[in-house]
């Protein structure tokens, strides 16, 4: 079997042209309906197969029954425009000779939560091998979502340190603030050494204070790339490389590296965890039960209430 891993994404829907850049609440996003409606109504415009021409590939959408909850089913993709033997392996013979014209679908599992309540969602997508159906994904659904409701945009992309950083901080206080600059700057090292020259090392500084003294605002905007370390703490010019800030939320500390705002995994392998079915692919009932994990990890990363 194919290496079967789970993508996981954020979903929020914005309003065009609006003053402010906030999302909106899925519950009422137009004044309406839900999103979580308008969306099922995309993914159910899908049932009998489609040609996409941009990818080349036949599609359709089995849609699973669900008066409320996350939206699941499969993608059923496959690509066409190049024909080719169809092998029997059991005896390397010729079974079928495939047209240009001809698809072989594969099955692709979805998962997507966009509670009521909430801002932010999760969309989780399988992979198999290097395969993935996100580009068919954003663009059969997000682009059909723009123009069904063209004052508003359904933005798919991946959750970074900034997301989680600002949905800790409304919960919890920064105790710590560590940065770090992997060169022993020349003026520490001649204290150490009597030699004024820069040495290779680990240079690390840390604050620690009472809660409230670290400005919240700033760390976020750092975490965004909206502003430069020292536009936030005014450090001595050593030139740090790596900046953490540790933040307790209850009896639990987090820490988080602020240097590196893209660093989340959000690829999950689950060849070993899933089951296969007598056709050779996960079973449905398996790719829910570790889908409806990993959405459920990520949405408390991210402070999302599914």
């Amino acid at each position: 079997m194919k290496t079967c891993k789970v993508v996981a994404y954020l979903v929020e829907v914005r309003k065009l042209h609006a003053k402010s850049a906030d999302n909106l609440k899925f519950g009422n996003f137009n004044g309406a309906e839900t999103l979580r409606a308008a969306l099922q109504k995309i993914l159910g415009g899908y049932a009998k197969y489609s040609n996409l021409k941009l990818y080349e590939k036949t599609f359709k959408v089995d849609l699973h029954p669900a008066n409320n909850g996350p939206l699941t089913g499969l993608f059923m993709s496959g690509d066409y425009g190049q024909a080719g033997d169809i092998v029997d392996t059991t005896s390397g013979s010729v079974a079928y000779k495939k047209k240009r014209t001809e698809a072989l679908p594969e099955p692709f599992f979805f998962y997507m939560a966009v509670p009521d309540h909430e801002q932010r969602g999760v969309l989780c997508l399988q992979q198999a091998g290097l395969v993935g159906v996100k580009g068919l994904f954003e663009t059969t659904v997000a682009g059909v979502f723009s123009q069904k409701y063209p004052e508003y945009r359904l933005h798919i992309r991946q959750m970074t340190v900034a997301d989680m950083l600002s949905e800790y901080l409304k919960s919890g206080a920064v105790e710590e603030i560590i940065v770090e600059k992997h060169e022993i700057p020349s003026d520490i090292a001649d204290r150490f050494g009597g030699v004024k020259k820069a040495y290779p090392g680990k240079f690390t500084y840390t604050i620690q204070a009472k809660a409230g003294l670290f400005k919240k605002d700033g760390l976020i905007a750092f975490a965004k790339g909206q502003k430069e370390l020292s536009d936030v703490f005014e450090f001595d010019d050593h030139g740090f490389d790596v900046v953490k800030t540790k933040i307790r939320i209850g009896n639990e500390t987090k820490t988080l590296n602020l240097t590196r705002p893209d660093s989340i995994s959000s690829s999950f392998d689950i060849t070993g965890d899933v089951a296969l079915g007598a056709d050779g692919y996960p079973t449905v009932d398996s790719l829910k039960k570790e889908f409806e994990k990993i959405a459920s990890d990520l949405a408390k990363r991210g402070g999302i209430k599914l």
